[in-house]
């Protein structure tokens, strides 16, 4: 029964401290600092607990080191899940076919700003939009009945100036 909590507890624990990390990471100072009070918690009394029995007990520190390992994957599947902050999607194109995408994408209720560019095979125009974490996936799959288009996301931790007012939901 102690490893199944110590095993818990820890795994709580680790997922929790990844998404702090990220949190952190993209300036959220009130949710990541809640989240590192439950975190430090958890983590002293199980650390406590694991020390002061493994000189009778070794099985304990396993239980620790396999939930360390599950709560990484756990922490991770939960961020994927939350998809919190913003991205930005770049969508690179012959002239006119981008001119097509802008379009289709503004009709949708995207913002969208457009780029003159030049690549190997001549004169390209760059689309970039932001959109919410959430709605890449299906932003995606919009992009995919183009044909001939570079495609890169990345995410953004802050928007200083400006907005995005609503999700986009098209399967």
């Amino acid at each position: 029964m102690i490893y199944f909590l110590i095993f818990l507890a820890k795994l709580i624990e680790v997922a929790v401290s990844t998404v702090r990390v990220v949190l952190t990471s993209r300036g959220n100072r009130i949710a990541a600092s809640l989240l590192a009070a439950i975190e430090i918690t958890i983590w002293i009394i199980v650390t406590s607990t694991v020390i002061l029995g493994i000189g009778d007990d070794p099985l304990l520190a396993v239980s620790f080191g396999l939930a360390f390992v599950a709560g990484i994957y756990l922490g991770i599947m939960i961020e994927d899940k939350l998809a919190l902050g913003l991205s930005q999607i770049e969508v690179i194109a012959e002239f006119d076919n981008a001119r097509n995408i802008t379009k289709i994408l503004r009709e949708r209720g995207y913002g969208v700003t457009t780029y003159d560019c030049e690549g190997l095979d001549g004169k390209k125009l760059s689309v970039s939009l932001k959109v919410c974490r959430k709605d890449v996936p299906s932003t995606i799959v919009l992009l995919r009945d183009f044909n001939d288009v570079f495609v890169t996301v990345t995410d953004i931790r802050k928007l200083s100036v400006g907005s995005i007012s609503r999700r986009f939901r098209y399967r």
